[in-house]
Order: structure tokens, then C-alpha cells, then sequence
């Protein structure tokens, strides 16, 4: 009986602080919500607000700014030895050495790079021949909307004009900041893609002047003769 009398005892402890932390976990968010209603702005994402095709608002968020974080301070890898499986590097504060697999990869990364690069500026170029249509929608809609007005009984018409209208100035902001990202995102790709060339190019070479490469490996980095021995 004591024990049971002690067991109902603790539950209801437990219950108690349980029901403590949830009243205070909703007083955090009462208090959370109204400092929202007083200071809107805090809980506004910064960006391009625009209004979409159903009124609804949209926010395009910026791109990042500031540091990228990517260095265009690279040093290129010195090959140091090279044989059938591995190369020794001999650069400071490099490792110290790479196998003949792990630099196909890098350069199936670069390749997948250059292709993403290629894909992003087309989608930026793309991007911005769809903000130039919708910019020149929204004028014509603008200016039949105009006519309408003029026109008796035309009132209906010249506010559906007018809603399509903003519905394409909306899209021309959203391609806008769309070929912004893409474009920005290209010229990153870019740099990468430098960085790669000036830190593995001379263990491309190497592999390529090597006696012991394999006609399959040398044709794998060939593929656009930028490594090829000179005659």
C-alpha cells in the first residue's frame, strides 16, 4: 500500500513538472509572438519582395555577401616522383603523396564542374531573356488596361489587365534576381575551376609524360590535348 501510496505520489510530481514546462514553453511563444506584432521587421527575411501571379508575396531572398570563402591564393602541387600507383609531391604543407585513382576523380570533378558552369550561365542567359518578356508583357498589358479605361463599360477589363500586368512585373523581378544567382553562381564555378588547373595541372602532366601511363589513362586526360607532351 506504501509503495503504491509513493508511485501515485511520484506520477504526480512528474505530471506536475511536465505541465510546468509546457505552460512555460507557451508563455516563451505568447511573449515570441507579440514582440513580432510590435517589430515586424525582425520575422521580415531580407530580399525582393514581389507579388506573384495569384497575389500572393513573395520574398527572393539575396545572395550572400561579403567573403565566398573560396581563395584564389593557390600554389600548384610539385610531382616529386611518380610511379604506377602513386605520386610523391614535394610541396610544403601538402600531403605527401596521391595515388593515380584519386587524381582521376579530381579530374572527373573538374569536368563535372566545367559542365555546371556551362549549365549556369545558360540558365542565367535564359533567366534574362525571360525578364526582358515579361517586362514588355507588363507594358502591353499596361497600356490595353489604359484603352480600356477609356472605353465604356470597359472597367472589368481594364482591372484584369492591370492584375496580369503586375503579375508580370513579378516575374520580370523574380527572373531578375534568378540570373543575378545564376550568373554569380557561374563566375564561383569559375574560380574553382582555376584553382583546380593552377593546383593539379603539374600532376596531370606528370601522369601524361609518364613511361608508366597506361594508353587508356593518358586518353582519360587527353581528351582535349590540354596535357599532351610537346613533340
Amino acid at each position: 500500500m506504501k509503495a503504491y501510496a509513493k508511485g501515485a505520489k511520484d506520477g504526480y510530481q512528474d505530471k506536475k513538472e511536465e505541465n510546468g514546462k509546457e505552460h512555460a514553453r507557451l508563455d516563451k511563444a505568447h511573449t515570441d509572438h507579440k514582440a513580432k506584432q510590435q517589430d515586424p521587421k525582425k520575422d521580415n527575411p531580407k530580399g525582393t519582395t514581389v507579388t506573384g501571379p495569384s497575389g500572393q508575396t513573395l520574398v527572393i531572398a539575396p545572395p550572400d555577401e561579403g567573403d565566398d570563402g573560396v581563395s584564389t591564393d593557390v600554389k600548384p602541387l610539385l610531382v616529386k616522383e611518380i610511379d604506377a600507383n602513386t605520386l610523391t609531391l614535394g610541396t610544403d604543407g601538402a600531403r605527401g603523396s596521391i595515388s593515380r585513382k584519386e587524381l582521376r576523380n579530381f579530374k572527373q570533378y573538374e569536368r563535372k564542374l566545367e559542365a555546371k558552369e556551362n549549365h549556369l550561365i545558360k540558365v542565367a542567359d535564359a533567366c534574362k531573356s525571360l525578364e526582358a518578356a515579361a517586362e514588355d508583357e507588363a507594358k502591353d498589358c499596361q497600356q490595353l488596361a489604359e484603352q480600356a479605361k477609356a472605353v465604356e463599360g470597359g472597367e472589368k477589363l481594364a482591372a484584369k489587365l492591370t492584375k496580369l500586368a503586375d503579375a508580370a512585373k513579378a516575374q520580370a523581378a523574380e527572373a531578375a534576381e534568378l540570373h543575378k544567382r545564376a550568373k554569380r553562381a557561374a563566375e564561383m564555378c569559375k574560380v574553382v575551376l582555376t584553382n583546380i588547373g593552377t593546383r593539379y595541372a603539374p600532376l596531370y602532366k606528370a601522369v601524361v609524360d609518364s613511361d608508366e601511363t597506361k594508353p587508356a589513362e593518358l586518353r582519360f586526360y587527353n581528351d582535349k590535348g590540354s596535357y599532351a607532351p610537346a613533340a
